[in-house]
């Protein structure tokens, strides 16, 4: 089973360049969880973290017009770039303005650090899927078929359990599995992995 990317159908992006709230809302609801954990494991605090998103979103809607053109690519990447850049910002603005620990200060230069160097565009995200797929194809058949139940298709991992024949914690035990294979594969990639694994289901 292999990953698809989704992107928008150039008539959507076009109904979204002229005004249409129903589609803004349509990519509303498929990005913001994905953007909201992304947002998180560089920013600690959840209410900060989601007032980026919500900016984001909000840039989006006010440069609709000038940021999309009528192709069917993605606008993912512009959503990860305008958020990851809003996060810059607020972290550095944050580093300047409060009084932090050794360790605090520390972290914070560090996730500043990562996220100048994540350059994210449609290529990156290409390589994240063909990794991804690589990596699913090298799985155990059993944790495979876990993974893809649990990431890809939103089942419960009761419903997996009965849908394979097997317990409960061998569902577990199989999907601690093949996470640990993934983050063999991506550790320089991790929350955007997971980011992205988030908006195909």
């Amino acid at each position: 089973m292999n990953v698809i990317m989704i992107s928008l159908h150039k008539k959507n992006i076009k109904k979204l360049k002229e005004g249409d709230h129903l589609v803004f809302e349509k990519i509303f609801k498929h990005y913001y969880n994905a953007l909201f954990f992304f947002a998180g494991k560089y920013i600690q605090d959840e209410d900060d973290a989601e007032n980026l998103v919500q900016e984001t979103f909000m840039s989006l809607w006010l440069n609709r017009k000038n940021i999309l053109s009528d192709s069917e690519s993605s606008i993912r990447s512009w959503l990860y770039n305008t958020l990851k850049n809003k996060c810059l910002n607020f972290l550095e603005k944050d580093l300047s303005r409060k009084k932090y620990n050794d360790y605090v200060r520390t972290r914070q230069m560090l996730n500043i650090s990562v996220l100048k160097d994540f350059e994210i565009d449609d290529v990156l995200f290409h390589e994240v899927y063909e990794i991804l797929n690589k990596a699913l194809e090298q799985m155990p058949s059993q944790s495979k078929a876990v993974f893809e139940m649990s990431r890809l298709k939103g089942m419960k991992n009761k419903e997996i359990a009965e849908t394979l024949g097997i317990t409960v914690k061998a569902v577990e035990a199989n999907m601690t599995r093949a996470l640990k294979l993934l983050r063999s594969h991506f550790s320089d990639y991790l929350p955007l992995l997971i980011s992205l694994l988030m908006d195909i289901c």
